[in-house]
């Protein structure tokens, strides 16, 4: 477990990974000058698209996440700066497409779900934090991303989100998609 900004950074450039998934946002909705900023705009095209998809989410701007959205455009900005890219993952959406309970369900549920998708590295311990199954996940999204297996939502104005794997989400926009159009 990782606690401030520089125990995260100092744990990237020990590791040197490809890509850097972060779990928050990373980015602010068009016409919204800062996270400061109370009113609107609230939703990204992501969020939309997210909710579109049938998948919860906290906007940015509702209590706890202005920090949150705040902590990750901080350290995408440093990271970036120091060479690594990086990609906004959002592991409760990639755990309702692989239908894995999200940590509220519980953390064996969630532990035994990504699981039985092929995680592992340590997850299979019952000692394992939620926190650590969505720090797993991301590395998951991370993974999916390099390969290629991928889906990017958004608007390139605002950053794009990442959900995986691809088939998943193509499935879920299909399904979810008014009859006569077309995903």
């Amino acid at each position: 477990m990782l606690g401030g900004d520089d125990e995260i950074l100092g744990a990237v450039r020990e590791a040197d990974p490809a890509v850097v998934s972060i779990d928050a946002p990373l980015f602010l909705p068009l016409g919204r000058p800062s996270i400061e900023t109370r009113g609107p705009p609230h939703f990204r095209a992501s969020d939309r698209i997210l909710r579109h998809l049938g998948i919860r989410f906290f906007p940015i701007t509702l209590g706890p996440m202005r920090s949150l959205t705040a902590r990750g455009m901080r350290l995408r900005e440093r990271l970036t700066a120091l060479g690594w890219h990086t990609i906004e993952g959002y592991p409760g959406a990639s755990q309702d497409l692989l239908n894995i309970p999200r940590k509220g369900a519980g953390v064996a549920a969630l532990r035994a779900g990504l699981v039985r998708c092929g995680l592992s590295g340590g997850i299979e311990s019952l000692s394992t934090t939620h926190d650590e199954l969505d720090a797993a996940s991301a590395a998951y999204l991370g993974n999916r991303f390099l390969a290629g297996d991928f889906v990017a939502i958004g608007d390139p104005r605002e950053g794009w989100m990442i959900l995986a794997p691809k088939q998943a989400v193509l499935d879920r926009l299909r399904a979810r998609s008014p009859v006569g159009s077309r995903a």
